[in-house]
């Protein structure tokens, strides 16, 4: 905890030296996040219901997955970036040498303070729309949800981890947070919305319905205890799976020196 609160401090004064440019992200992160909740209207305005779900419900979804990309963005995109810049150039020794666990510091290189405002936001509009709902979420309900919230998190960083295990083989390929943040996107919807292949891996594979549609459906009541369940299980079978590839990834990394 020291070791990332010590990390975050410097993220945040680093990112407060250019205080125009601070706020000039936040701002534009809210009108990026404000204009991908337009699909979800245009399409409840055209079908009614979206897979079951009504337009306030959608919002409940579109606030879970403001939270999930904050986390992704603040937390998890930068220190990725900047990891597999090390790995790219071989100087992953610099922090492998450094007597902590490695995949700790690699996951805390950097942060994107800036993008809190999304968290922010997403918070908000899940309120707003619990309120227009009409619906009051017991104390069940919101420790449900957070506990597959919390699922959710433990999975977006072992499918990261899973990315920087890729970038130990393919060198090249610079775009693999990008290519990550592009799927997450597909969250916005909710997973009844996918059939077949794609659902299967939305919910297992890239489990983005642990992120974004197990927590909303949480909070409006409608989730089951055997899918809470199996979202646990699912984003810790991820977890032990990223840990053991990160190691074996390890043995085939070749540094600047080597």
């Amino acid at each position: 905890m020291r070791i990332i609160g010590a990390q975050l401090r410097i993220s945040c004064l680093a990112a407060l030296q250019y205080r125009v440019g601070f706020w000039s992200e936040g701002v534009l992160s809210l009108l990026w996040s404000l204009v991908g909740i337009v699909p979800l209207l245009v399409a409840v305005d055209h079908q009614g219901l979206v897979a079951g779900w009504g337009a306030w419900q959608l919002m409940v979804l579109s606030g879970w997955f403001l939270i999930c990309s904050s986390i992704f963005g603040f937390f998890l995109e930068p220190s990725l970036i900047a990891t597999m810049n090390h790995i790219r150039h071989g100087t992953l020794d610099y922090v492998l040498l450094r007597p902590a666990d490695a995949l700790l510091l690699c996951l805390v290189t950097d942060f994107a303070p800036w993008r809190a405002t999304e968290f922010v936001l997403g918070v908000g509009l899940v309120c707003l729309s619990l309120w227009k709902i009409g619906h009051v979420p017991s104390l069940g309900e919101i420790t449900t949800s957070f506990v597959v919230g919390a699922s959710g998190v433990v999975a977006l960083y072992a499918i990261g981890v899973l990315m920087l295990c890729i970038s130990f083989r393919a060198i090249r390929l610079q775009n693999l947070a990008v290519l990550l943040e592009s799927i997450l996107n597909f969250g916005r919807w909710p997973v009844h919305v996918f059939q077949g292949v794609l659902k299967a891996i939305f919910m297992y594979a890239i489990p983005l319905a642990i992120m974004t549609t197990y927590p909303a459906q949480a909070l409006l009541g409608t989730l089951e205890v055997a899918t809470l369940l199996a979202a646990m299980g699912t984003a810790l079978g991820l977890a032990v799976v990223a840990r053991v590839g990160w190691r074996l990834s390890l043995r085939t990394y070749a540094s600047a020196s080597s």
